[in-house]
């Protein structure tokens, strides 16, 4: 196996499963772990994929297909008087951020 290109995908934890079961329909190795981000402090699942750069574009739809945004209400941020309230607050979450890397070397120990 060729890899000469490593993606660091973060979704929202509640897209995961869906591109989870995709990446595996399509036969797509990867690693996932759990993560936070720090702006919002909601739940992200991030998703670590080595590959060659022909499948880039198939693994960029896949991502595309089963992400979308959505809004949610946040709380408020503080206020510097304590006097003042912050209310909640629209904000558009979801989607996802894809970060490709290049590689330069790749081993596989078996």
């Amino acid at each position: 196996m060729v890899v000469n290109q490593l993606l660091i995908v973060i979704v929202q934890s509640r897209d995961a499963p869906r591109v989870s079961s995709a990446l595996r329909q399509a036969q797509i190795a990867f690693t996932q772990f759990t993560s936070r981000g720090s702006f919002l402090n909601l739940g992200n699942t991030t998703f670590m994929i080595g590959t060659e750069d022909i499948k880039v574009p198939e693994i960029l739809e896949i991502i595309q297909k089963h992400c979308r945004e959505r809004e949610s209400l946040v709380e408020g941020f503080p206020t510097l008087h304590p006097d003042l309230y912050a209310y909640p607050v629209s904000v558009r979450i979801g989607g996802a951020i894809v970060f490709s890397l290049p590689v330069e070397h790749y081993v596989r120990f078996s």
